[in-house]
């Protein structure tokens, strides 16, 4: 990978390119810093059963976002793995860039895709097995304060001066080839505004499950209060039985007068 996607610069100064200097003494572009977009990734086909001891054939790349510059292999093999990738610059200043990556040969699990309506992967499997497993990633490499020459060569050493566009360059195997989607703010503005869309569907269905759930809710609360007071209705002892009050004595009545006492005179 030499440095020929299109990259980007944050700052810069204008101090003149000199050549014929050695490497390590050459003069850096102060207070400079440069973005290489880059994509790296594997892509695996499944091989006919007649094959012996291989399942899938795989191709690992790192690319340009848009074909700008490809470096890959291709192997067969019939398990994952992490691969380590090495990415050496043209400038023998800078020190070469060293990540792992994993070969994915078989697709992950889907859940909740956007456009289906069931939550998960509606694909067939047999239509699944027999497409390719694309695993790639978008990143940006970053150089801080890069030699004039190697700043040179980032932003200008290939770039076509009859057009102003940077030469393609594809894989001489086709089927490899047409899996590599380009990369551009457009494409990820539409990819962000479909993620959107996806997660505002995903809330409005959440809203309404929790909705539906609060009626549940009230409409178990209110069964429950009448099934218990029917309960303690049930269990509650019946009412004694009222005794009859005692009957009231009544005083004897005298036949005669009263006796009068007597009294010496």
């Amino acid at each position: 990978m030499t440095g020929t996607a299109a990259p980007q610069q944050v700052a810069s100064t204008s101090l003149p390119l000199q050549q014929q200097i050695p490497a390590n003494e050459e003069p850096r572009q102060e207070n400079t810093t440069v973005c290489l977009p880059i994509v790296y990734g594997s892509i695996a086909f499944p091989l006919p059963k007649t094959e012996e001891y291989n399942t899938h054939r795989w191709t690992l790349y790192v690319r340009g976002p848009n074909n700008e510059d490809l470096s890959q292999v291709t192997e067969k093999g019939w398990g994952e793995f992490e691969a380590s990738i090495r990415i050496v610059w043209r400038d023998p200043a800078e020190k070469a860039l060293v990540f792992m990556h994993m070969i994915k040969l078989y697709p992950p699990v889907a859940e909740n895709l956007p456009g289906s309506e069931t939550g998960v992967d509606d694909t067939k499997s047999e239509d699944k097995k027999k497409k390719p497993v694309v695993h790639e990633f978008y990143d940006e490499v970053v150089f801080t304060d890069p030699t004039a020459s190697f700043y040179n060569q980032l932003m200008s050493s290939n770039v076509n001066s009859e057009n102003g566009e940077v030469p393609k360059v594809e894989s001489n195997e086709p089927q490899v080839q047409d899996t590599f989607k380009p990369y551009s703010d457009e494409n990820d503005f539409k990819c962000l505004l479909e993620a959107q869309k996806f997660l505002e569907n995903e809330l409005a269905s959440v809203k309404d499950r929790i909705l539906r759930a609060d009626c549940s809710r009230t409409e178990l609360d209110a069964a429950l209060i009448e099934v218990t007071a029917k309960a303690k209705a049930l269990s509650a002892p019946p009412p004694a039985a009222a005794s009859p009050a005692p009957a009231k004595r009544k005083k004897p009545s005298g036949g005669g007068g009263s006796k009068k006492s007597k009294t010496s005179k």
